[in-house]
């Protein structure tokens, strides 16, 4: 059987650079599950660590303007 960790929110916050604020916002929007005993919170670091998403890397050719996009940039 594998021992679970879990982390303190300032060192999450410091793991991943966000506040500790930004990670308490993250929990209250259901983005990041916590354990609890009493009146302390626990991430699992794994959770922490999905929160994130690699964004697609964009070529130059898809930063290409559009005619849609030419019009309203001239209106």
């Amino acid at each position: 059987m594998t021992m679970r960790t879990y982390e303190t929110l300032p060192t999450a916050a410091a793991r991943i650079g966000v506040s500790v604020k930004t990670i308490r916002r993250r929990i209250a929007e259901g983005v990041l599950p916590v354990y609890r005993c009493g009146r302390i919170l626990r991430p699992d670091p794994d959770d922490v660590d999905a929160m994130f998403r690699r964004y697609p890397t964009w070529s130059s050719a898809s930063r290409v303007a559009t005619p849609l996009q030419t019009a309203r940039r001239t209106n």
